[in-house]
């Protein structure tokens, strides 16, 4: 196995990678960031460092996402473990994590205590983040499968979370009345007759994260209608949705006797978020 420098790495237009792909592969090879990869191009890797490098780019060849590649991705302020079992965290997700720490502030000032739900969780990229910025509050995060779970475990010891606890449960079926301050979802959203989802997307991401049935809104619907009882009284629910999703949710929402309804934007000016309230009576 030839040994090349990081400049030679770098030069090599032949890698069929993107150049910052091969970057973020160089960085985790060696333990560096990419300061040193700048500096210290006459550096010359070691076998194992040769070796990781080469399976790394192999894997991307073949069109797998960079952070299944690396077994990472970052989000927020911080760096979550990934398997091929979770969705890979958005940058547009954390919106969500900044609106439901704001709402969280105001039930905090009023009530001395906040409880808060990511309720299919995956790689607990949102409720770790909140219960990271916010370790007086408390949050619960649940997903369907074992092997789901344990993601969220290795990412909360990872980041020294202390404040919150882990469930395997099939949505909303486990919790009791009036648990909750605040829910927060990022659900399976995806028409299964959609021609619009990436290819590595497709290929690559768990489809039990991505796929719902009626038009991509069945589990939508089902937990707008369950989180009804594990919501406090004035309880405040978050969903992430489709794009072109947001008018039938919000029907939906008024039909189950929501109200504050509002439509949140992502980077894009794009309808990504819902948020509403769950007012008793």
């Amino acid at each position: 196995m030839e040994r090349l420098t990081i400049q030679q790495i770098l030069d090599d237009s032949n890698l069929e990678v993107k150049k910052n792909d091969i970057e973020y592969c160089l960085m985790d090879c060696l333990g560096k960031d990419k300061v040193f990869l700048h500096t210290r191009k006459k550096y010359l890797l070691t076998i194992e460092e040769q070796y990781k490098f080469n399976r790394y780019i192999d894997k991307l060849k073949k069109s797998i996402p960079l952070a299944y590649v690396l077994g990472s991705q970052p989000f927020y302020k911080y760096q979550f473990i990934v398997s091929p079992q979770v969705l890979i965290p958005r940058s547009e997700t954390e919106i969500l994590v900044e609106e439901v720490i704001k709402t969280g502030e105001r039930v905090f000032a009023e009530k001395q205590s906040v409880k808060i739900l990511d309720l299919g969780a995956g790689s607990g990229c949102i409720g770790l983040s909140i219960a990271a910025e916010k370790p007086e509050w408390f949050v619960c995060l649940s997903d369907f499968k074992k092997e789901i779970t344990n993601v969220i475990h290795q990412n909360k010891i990872n980041l020294n979370v202390k404040n919150c606890t882990i469930m395997v449960v099939d949505w909303l079926t486990a919790f009791s009345q009036d648990s909750f301050d605040i829910i927060v979802t990022n659900p399976p959203y995806i028409d299964k007759s959609s021609n619009k989802i990436e290819k590595a997307v497709k290929k690559f991401e768990p489809s039990h994260a991505l796929y719902a049935d009626e038009c991509g809104l069945s589990y939508i619907k089902r937990i707008i209608i369950s989180s009804k009882k594990s919501l406090k009284n004035n309880g405040y629910l978050f969903i992430e949705n489709g794009y072109d999703q947001s008018q039938e949710i919000k029907n939906f929402l008024v039909k189950n006797d929501f109200k504050d309804i509002e439509v949140l934007l992502d980077y894009n000016n794009i309808c990504r978020f819902t948020k509403c309230r769950h007012i008793d009576g």
